[in-house]
């Protein structure tokens, strides 16, 4: 209702914040290599995170190491609760993570002469198809054309918006910020120890990540082909929204040794992940990766956590959402694009048996050496509007 706590607001010093907002656990993982980049470059005002899920919020409170100096969540965008929001927080810039679009927030951000940003920004096929309409066109112009400036991840969500009539000069292509974030949360010495953990390699481990209801049954059957030929081979399913976690359970006990990682018995053929937090570090310990939101029509989840670790990744007909790095990681060949549990058992047989490691830690190595640095861009232009110190 927009009434941060006085304890929250003391945090800032008396000082005014630059306050980002990533709504959920993805737009919170693509805001830390900005905030880091502040640090680095040297600034020392206070940062306020919102969030508006409690996931996100600890998702933030897990990576943030110091980062931001207080979190909130994010006011319902109605004109009194976002007013007391800006009246108690008064930040000299607001960033919004992503996809996020309030026009009550931007609309007073405005009166007040506060600059607004987009960070990390996509126009995805299903937005661009509510702004198809003429309708759609022209709130679309107005909305997007009360942002400062908008940093978005690739060349082409840049021309949607200039085709609605955003001004060009408010736009910047500066790539995919959850790149950088990628880069810096790998650990090699994490990984090792979860190998040692899981029987690697004498039990090698497929993953299935951020599964969606009705994608668990494909997995299934993608399991039941592999396990024909590699009969030592593990699987980790981590369904997108954790509270699915017994029902995913349950699918698998029905054939397998099924646990949950909260209980990790010993001696499981197939592990279900019901806590936040977990999944980028299991895909580093992983053979080959499935990664979910793909079977069903939800634009597909990131393959680029997997891709990241060198491991190749599989994912089905939906990847609306990461068009342009699935056809750069399926040229690669590192990534490959499957109807069904079928044909993705087929696959995950096929690199069990002949699987080169070497190869593919080259291919990702060279891709996000040429991708990373996003967040610095981004910091640039923010930092273009903070107040001297």
């Amino acid at each position: 209702m927009g009434a941060p706590s006085s304890e929250k607001l003391s945090a800032l010093r008396g000082r005014r914040p630059l306050w980002i907002h990533g709504v959920s656990v993805g737009e919170v993982q693509a805001s830390i290599p900005i905030m880091r980049e502040a640090r680095r470059a040297g600034y020392d005002g206070p940062i306020i995170l919102s969030t508006t899920t409690e996931t996100g919020k600890a998702m933030a409170m897990r990576l943030s190491d110091g980062l931001f100096d207080t979190h909130i969540y994010y006011p319902w965008d109605r004109d009194k609760y976002v007013t007391s929001a800006l009246d108690a927080v008064d930040p000299w810039a607001f960033v919004t993570m992503e996809t996020e679009l309030w026009p009550n927030m931007l609309w007073r951000l405005k009166d007040r002469k506060i600059p607004a940003f987009m960070a990390n920004g996509r126009i995805s096929d299903r937005t661009w198809k509510r702004l198809g309409s003429f309708a759609g066109r022209r709130v679309g112009k107005e909305i997007y054309g009360l942002f400062s400036d908008i940093c978005l991840r690739e060349a082409r969500d840049s021309e949607r918006l200039i085709e609605i009539g955003v001004p060009e000069r408010k736009l910047h292509v500066v790539g995919d910020t959850k790149i950088d974030a990628l880069l810096s949360r790998r650990d090699d010495e994490a990984r090792e120890k979860l190998r040692s953990n899981f029987g690697y390699p004498e039990r090698p481990v497929f993953m299935a990540g951020s599964t969606h209801h009705g994608e668990d049954e494909e997995v299934l059957a993608a399991y039941k082909i592999l396990t024909k030929s590699t009969k030592d081979a593990r699987l980790i399913v981590a369904p997108r929204h954790p509270e699915r976690a017994d029902d995913v359970l349950e699918l698998f006990k029905g054939g397998y040794s099924a646990t949950k990682l909260s209980e990790n018995m010993d001696g499981w053929d197939v592990l279900v992940v019901d806590k936040i937090g977990a999944l980028f570090d299991l895909y580093g310990i992983s053979v080959s990766a499935f990664v979910g939101g793909s079977f069903t029509d939800n634009g597909g989840q990131n393959i680029l956590e997997p891709a990241s670790w060198g491991v190749p990744v599989q994912y089905g007909p939906h990847m609306e959402d990461f068009a342009e790095a699935s056809e750069d990681l399926i040229e690669l060949g590192i990534a490959e694009q499957v109807p069904d549990g079928k044909s993705l058992g087929e696959v995950w047989t096929r690199i069990a048996q002949c699987h080169d490691t070497e190869k593919y830690i080259n291919i990702s190595d060279e891709y996000f050496a040429n991708k990373s640095g996003a967040a610095e861009r981004t910091w640039k232009i923010l930092s273009s509007y903070a107040p001297m110190a």
